[in-house]
């Protein structure tokens, strides 16, 4: 497999798991307590598992890792590391697209500067 492709599905795992975390939360906030006590924080953590979106993520999250230890086989750390940046660009479309939430320009500022860096390390 090409290393190119490692870090797209790399990026695509982490852009994606974003995106169902916040679905998992938004669906689960009705009934997260405050945190006031390690039971509250325990009892939370429950209430977060008994979503399928969340445990959706987790199980992306956990084959992004995978990913990335093959990732690790075919870059320098220097280098792979920071590409992986432009998760802030695709999760800001997405969460645009999917989400509905807006994006106002000092966000399309930021990721334009984002977008610069991660050119610049990848011409290194």
């Amino acid at each position: 497999m090409s290393k190119y492709v490692l870090l797209l599905l790399l990026l695509l795992t982490g852009s994606i798991g974003q995106i169902i975390l916040k679905l998992g939360v938004n669906q689960s906030i009705s009934q997260i307590q405050e945190f006031n006590s390690i039971a509250s924080l325990f009892k939370n953590i429950l209430i977060l598992l008994k979503s399928y979106w969340i445990i959706s993520a987790i199980f992306l999250y956990a084959f992004g890792f995978i990913i990335w230890l093959f990732t690790l086989t075919k870059f320098e750390l220097s280098y792979a590391f920071p590409l992986l940046a432009a998760t802030y660009i695709v999760i800001m479309l997405f969460s645009w697209f999917f989400l509905k939430e807006d994006i106002n320009t000092l966000r399309i500022i930021g990721t334009i500067a984002i977008t610069i860096g991660i050119f610049l390390i990848a011409k290194s």
